[in-house]
């Protein structure tokens, strides 16, 4: 079926800066205008990618070519309009809600996904483990997740880690893992090195296979974005378990949405604030949707999105002056508060 793609309301979900960020360009503002490593030719001395906020638009001055968003990533992954439209608004599709106990079958929103081999998805797994113990063992990572309102108990079963920056490709060669197939699901830049070194990394899970990594930087500044995540669309974070529940919680953070698990509230992370058709498809299986997302103007705007395309189901949920819900965290009796300000819309408070 051929369906109109709004791509204006697509970019504003969306800015190209986050889009470009996302593919692992590390960009730093010169002027008017982010500055990084062009993709698309060894970019080994002065950066050429520039990229414009305000007219959502990019330009390689080597390469000599240029577009918006969605021209960015048809030329990085070799794809057409469709496919890079579905890459950048991310989300998954879902069939009709069936029982509530039984959730919904998934697939992502593209034929070709990151880890589509065996070996792809061997290397995942292979992070994910060398990860989560490198966040054990290293103390001042442990103690910032620590510091964000998070139990060991939910760091563990999360399986968040720690990429020191030094130990996936040893343990891969270790494993006899083809270092090429880590390169092509995003883990290893084009240098060999660890993509998400330096950063925390949280991984979405479902039937044992991690499906998709996000990092966190520990030290974000201009010159570093604060969030990557591997190429390709952003799932939900948080289905398998929440699709189990006819009422979910839905925040934009990563660690907004740890901190939901951690209280245990059936919860989904949008990694973001871009709201596409498949992610509205997949929360309308919920008989109601918590909206918990940053009380901020990106955040309401969000929210608004949300409340009108729900159809009745979701419910925004004040935060009680807090910006976020992992800065409520850190109050005394934060979960309280955040369950009381929704108990007048049906939602038990746990004991």
């Amino acid at each position: 079926m051929n369906t109109h793609v709004d791509t204006a309301a697509l970019k504003r979900a969306h800015p190209i800066a986050e889009v470009v960020a996302r593919y692992g360009v590390e960009l730093r503002l010169v002027g008017r205008a982010l500055v990084g490593r062009c993709p698309f030719h060894p970019d080994g001395g002065r950066p050429n990618l520039h990229v414009y906020p305000q007219s959502d638009s990019w330009y390689c001055y080597r390469c000599g070519v240029g577009g918006d968003a969605i021209a960015f990533v048809m030329r990085l992954e070799g794809t057409d309009f469709r496919r890079a439209v579905a890459s950048i608004a991310g989300g998954l599709q879902t069939v009709p809600h069936p029982a509530a106990a039984k959730p919904p079958r998934l697939w992502v929103v593209r034929d070709h996904p990151p880890a589509e081999g065996a070996a792809e998805r061997a290397c995942l797994a292979a992070a994910v483990e060398v990860y989560a113990r490198a966040l054990l063992a290293d103390r001042r990572a442990l103690a910032y997740v620590l510091s964000r309102g998070l139990d060991r108990e939910t760091v563990e079963r999360c399986r968040l880690g720690y990429a020191r920056g030094d130990a996936l490709v040893p343990y891969l060669r270790k494993q006899r893992l083809p270092l090429a197939a880590a390169a092509r699901v995003g883990l290893l830049n084009r240098a060999g090195r660890e993509f998400f070194a330096g950063r925390v990394v949280v991984p979405e899970v479902r039937g044992g296979q991690p499906l998709w990594l996000v990092g966190r930087a520990l030290q974000p500044s201009p010159s570093v974005s604060r969030y990557l995540g591997l190429p390709g669309p952003k799932p939900l974070l948080g289905w398998e378990e929440a699709a189990r529940s006819t009422e979910v919680w839905l925040t934009e953070g990563v660690f907004d949405w740890l901190v939901l698990v951690s209280w245990g509230l059936p919860a989904l992370c949008l990694v973001g604030t871009g709201v596409g058709a498949s992610t509205l498809r997949a929360l309308r299986r919920f008989r109601r949707v918590y909206l918990a997302l940053d009380d901020d103007e990106v955040g309401r705007r969000a929210t608004d999105v949300l409340l009108e395309n729900l159809e009745g189901r979701a419910l925004a949920v004040p935060l009680a002056g807090a910006k976020d819900v992992a800065e409520l965290a850190l109050r005394p009796g934060g979960r309280a508060t955040l369950c009381e300000a929704a108990t007048g819309h049906g939602l038990p408070v746990a004991a």
